[in-house]
């Protein structure tokens, strides 16, 4: 069995895939709980990893899109890294770029995980199980730590650690904003527009929450995303008090995004970073899925996390060797986007007033 004193991981992807390792991590650190573990991923969604148990340092990364810019930056961090000295390296979701840096930093144990299909585990010193197998991306992430042979129980979940006095500075933002409980957060983003539930629905099942339970509810899109707030608004009935119950939470960092959510009942939204955040810190989602299916990205036990999703639909036509088909388009012309528009209101309604009952009614409070 390994006794390393100093572990690297390394992710270089978006805001959930940050999250979804973060079964990952409590693994290292249960198996491994005198080692110091390091991590290097993408600002800002690094920093949903302060405070987590075993972490001792976190390297903020920006990680280019262009290419160039992408390997000089890698060059650079794999440098610094290499000075650390460390004894084992755990790449999750490599790419050419991340699997030089794991082997750059000279670590004699190297899990590296190139999760293509046809992608060989590129500088990998030990054998990664479930390689070419279709499986949820925190088991593929869990599929690295099993390399170096450790034992990792079933049900391993996602997890963010917040201080109490970030939950505590959110409860005082809701007073502050009029807030009234129970309060329902509708996510409006997603990474394409055709991962977008119609914006009009989302406003008729905000008209619903209020009317039913006498709640509120917030508004969340990120930078970039005010047209989706402005669309959004237009759909919602021009009642005064009706407004009033809908806030449009202010820009902020990632930090306080996390705390802000840990006080919602509810959180429904598109397949994309804030429903993550919601899942890791006990809050019920419901996720409205569409081009893409959730085997891979959905994970989570759906009695408190339920996903809707059509299938079949022979639109979605891409696909790989034992991959479920996905569609990769960013704009649906010809289809009219049908594996969204199907899902309708009262469908996704149940569910929120469900899992409310069940798991949201005494959160926050």
């Amino acid at each position: 069995m390994l006794n390393p004193k100093r572990i690297l991981v390394t992710k270089f992807r978006a805001m959930g895939d940050t999250i979804l390792m973060t079964a990952a991590l409590k693994e290292l650190h249960r198996n491994f709980p005198n080692a110091s573990i390091h991590v290097a991923a993408p600002q800002p969604w690094i920093w949903l990893l302060e405070g987590f148990p075993g972490i001792t340092k976190l390297w903020p990364v920006n990680w280019h899109n262009d290419r160039t810019a992408r390997t000089k930056a890698a060059t650079r961090l794999a440098f610094q890294l290499r000075k650390e000295n460390y004894d084992v390296v755990c790449a999750f979701h490599a790419s050419p770029a991340s699997a030089m840096i794991a082997l750059s930093t000279g670590a004699k144990v190297r899990a590296v995980h190139f999760h293509s299909f046809k992608a060989k585990n590129l500088y990998s010193t030990v054998e990664v199980p479930g390689k070419g197998v279709m499986k949820p991306v925190v088991e593929r992430d869990l599929d690295t730590v099993r390399a170096l042979g450790v034992q990792v129980p079933e049900g391993v979940m996602p997890e963010i650690f917040l201080k109490p006095e970030e939950r505590s500075l959110a409860r005082e933002e809701f007073k502050a904003w009029g807030l009234t409980r129970p309060v329902l957060g509708i996510a409006l983003g997603a990474s394409r527009p055709t991962k977008i539930w119609p914006l009009h629905r989302f406003a008729e099942v905000a008209q619903k929450w209020i009317q039913e339970t006498k709640g509120t509810v917030l508004v969340i899109s990120g930078p970039g995303e005010e047209n989706l707030t402005e669309e959004f608004f237009k759909a919602v009935p021009q009642n005064p008090e009706l407004r009033a119950a809908v806030q449009v939470m202010p820009p902020c960092n990632i930090r306080v995004l996390a705390s802000r959510i840990s006080q919602l009942n509810v959180l429904v939204g598109n397949d994309s970073g804030p429903r993550h955040v919601a899942t890791s810190l006990g809050v019920p989602t419901v996720t409205v899925f569409g081009p893409e299916h959730p085997l891979e990205w959905h994970p989570y036990p759906q009695d408190r996390h339920p996903r809707l999703f059509i299938e079949p639909l022979p639109c979605r036509s891409n696909t790989e060797p034992g991959s479920p088909p996905w569609c990769g388009l960013f704009e649906c012309i010809t289809e009219a986007q049908q594996c969204m528009t199907r899902i309708n209101v009262d469908q996704v309604y149940e569910q929120i007033a469900r899992v409310y009952q069940e798991y949201g009614k005494n959160l926050g409070v």
